[in-house]
């Protein structure tokens, strides 16, 4: 009951947002259109683009050098990140043009593309681009072969390990089983993950790659997560869970990467799968109990060597933008090898460029980086799909069920894919 009514008054609140939207949208498009046909384009002066971003120190130092390089004015709108997907859906909806960059994501990319709401870049992207950004990464920001979006970072998994407890990190899940019930401390649990919530589905995935499987067949819009290689990858993480007994417990809540990264750093989990923010956090003097404990390694594999999860952060032109050249102008200058190498010095995110992940600064201020080229050779980009929530949120709600015992993994993802095909109106 709780969360229909979490979900009805985040209904509300979309609506009000898009009555509002829709009342100013004359105005905006109006503006927009003034500012293409009034000012001329050759005058610096009078370029102005507008980006809804991340409110971050780094991204508005980053506005002010484009300005600085181009002339060309950028009026920086920011929104929390949680609140982003629904004020970038919002004005969509009321095909206003008041935007001309948004940030975007994998699977936002092609929710957005396949309504029509981006602007196709192909026409925009250099070769330079093309030898640069890292090929999973450009594929993240592609929906149906053309290209809607630039990547300008990635929010990648890497395995994390206390290497107090864990003298060689596992380098195959059988080996982390090992591993694991060498651990002797009744305080640590051995290995966590994030099962909780709607959330199961991206740890499963890890372990589908690793079993040389895969999750979505795109070409013919299928699941293909209920297959050998997916009931083995359930069947393994219900095992650690139920017949080798290393799961913290706390696994079955965890909601968030950030959530299991407090408890790890409290010195209550061995291991874990985790996002870049896990080491400085370990290492934060003021609130972990962990400093200098903490080390990483590739996560473990299977038939492949490893695989891995995460986010990549683009950048997109809203169909609707008056200003598509100025506001390609500015893609192009925030994701160049420079601003890259700033930004992940600035902020830890990793960049898409595959040489500047291997630069020497970066290096020194992230050891953690040295593994990124490999690990970013093996399967790591979200799930990308329209109706991506609607498809993981069914889908974890059934591997939760698998590896807490309440049914066979076979029968969780035999539901899973029942249910999937019949609301993407497959047999």
């Amino acid at each position: 009951m709780e969360k229909k009514h979490v979900k009805w008054m985040k209904m509300g609140v979309i609506a009000a947002l898009l009555v509002s939207m829709l009342a100013a949208c004359g105005t905006s498009a109006d503006k927009g259109g003034q500012a293409a046909e009034g000012t001329g384009k050759d005058n610096n002066e009078n370029k102005e683009i507008t980006v809804l971003y991340l409110d971050e120190p780094f991204w508005k130092q980053q506005n002010e050098e484009f300005t600085a390089a181009t002339g060309i004015k950028v009026k920086y709108e920011t929104v929390p990140f949680m609140q982003l997907h629904d004020k970038v859906f919002v004005s969509f909806m009321a095909n206003s043009s008041e935007y001309d960059v948004v940030h975007v994501r994998d699977d936002w990319a092609t929710e957005f593309a396949s309504k029509g709401f981006l602007e196709p870049l192909d026409s925009y992207i250099t070769d330079d681009m093309k030898t640069r950004l890292n090929p999973q990464t450009m594929e993240a920001m592609s929906y149906q072969g053309k290209q809607y979006a630039i990547p300008r970072y990635v929010w990648l998994w890497q395995f994390y390990y206390n290497k107090t407890l864990i003298k060689d990190p596992p380098k195959t899940w059988d080996e982390l089983i090992t591993v694991a019930k060498e651990i002797k401390d009744d305080k640590v649990s051995p290995y966590a993950e994030t099962w909780g919530g709607i959330v199961s589905y991206s740890s499963f995935i890890v372990h589908l790659r690793s079993n040389g499987g895969e999750f979505w067949d795109y070409e013919n819009n299928r699941p293909t997560f209920n297959s050998p290689e997916g009931v083995a990858a359930l069947q393994f993480m219900a095992d650690m869970n139920l017949k080798h007994n290393i799961m913290s417990p706390l696994s079955k809540e965890f909601t968030s990467s950030g959530a299991m990264t407090e408890v790890l750093t409290q010195g209550a989990i061995a291991m874990n799968m985790n996002t870049p923010q896990t080491l400085p956090m370990a290492n934060d003097e003021d609130k972990s109990k962990v400093v200098g404990q903490m080390d990483v390694a590739l996560i473990p594999g299977g038939k492949l060597k490893t695989a891995s999860y995460g986010e990549t952060g683009g950048l997109a032109i809203p169909a609707a933008s008056k200003n598509k050249e100025w506001a390609m102008e500015y893609i192009k200058f925030v994701t160049n090898a420079d601003q890259q190498k700033k930004m992940s010095l600035a902020n830890g995110k990793i960049p898409s460029d595959v040489e500047v992940v291997k630069d020497a600064d970066l290096l020194a201020k992230y050891p953690h980086y040295a593994l990124l080229p490999e690990q970013m050779q093996y399967p790591f980009g979200l799930f990308r799909h329209e109706d991506a929530t609607k498809i993981t949120d069914e889908l974890s709600r059934n591997i939760l069920a698998a590896v807490l015992g309440k049914v066979t993994p076979e029968q969780a993802l035999q539901d899973a894919e029942t249910k999937i095909l019949a609301m993407i109106g497959q047999k």
